[in-house]
């Protein structure tokens, strides 16, 4: 199952999957939670500080898991993030082609556990041998890096903004300060266009960007 979910064909990694107790625990006590946590709530288009003169730019974008790259969740991703970054009105056109003036914009999430593996694996077991009576949670990070150049041989402008995603099972209480997903799937898309829409706002924010 491990091999699986490194190739990519699990998006949302919890240990509660990831351990063959996981699937006692979802048959014994119910169905697995999502939380999106609000820490990083949407951005309005009006909060964007967009250029005076809007210049095209290269997208390049990956999802990664742990450092190394999920080409899986990168397709399901892809145009979740264009579509924000396109949104964002910071650029004239937003293209996977190299630009005209040579600007590029390289957005990577990264996948990292917040819960230990460990942790999640006795979290997951002591709901399984509860039947669910006594809940557990876990918690997945994702770290969103925005990387500008505006031009050949021009300094970069990095941001960084960390996300997460909150999974529960059994009879345990909603996080708090997050809010429920109806799968995985959306889950995932709410969590990349929230952290590079909050990424954006923090580089169109900064002063060495175009203003």
């Amino acid at each position: 199952m491990r091999n699986d979910y490194r190739s990519g064909r699990t998006l949302i990694r919890t240990a509660l999957w990831l351990s063959c107790l996981s699937v006692l625990t979802v048959m014994l006590s119910g169905c697995v939670a999502l939380y999106v946590d609000n820490g990083v709530p949407d951005t309005p288009a009006t909060d964007f500080h967009r250029p005076q003169t809007p210049q095209p730019v290269q997208l390049l974008f990956s999802f990664q898991t742990k450092g190394v790259a999920n080409p899986r969740a990168t397709d399901l991703l892809k145009d979740q993030v264009k579509e924000t970054v396109t949104n964002s009105g910071l650029f004239s056109a937003v293209s996977a082609d190299p630009a005209a003036g040579g600007a590029i914009l390289s957005v990577t999430i990264d996948n990292e556990p917040i819960t230990s593996q460990q942790d999640a694996m006795a979290k997951g077991f002591g709901t399984g041998l509860t039947f669910g009576l006594v809940g557990s949670q876990v918690t997945d990070g994702y770290i969103c890096t925005v990387d500008y150049v505006g031009a050949p041989g021009s300094a970069k402008i990095e941001k960084v903004v960390h996300h997460a995603i909150h999974a529960t099972v059994g009879a345990h209480a909603a996080p708090a300060n997050s809010t429920k997903a109806p799968d995985a799937k959306t889950a995932a898309k709410t969590v990349a266009r929230q952290a590079v829409g909050a990424a954006l706002k923090q580089l169109g924010d900064d002063p060495a960007f175009g203003h």
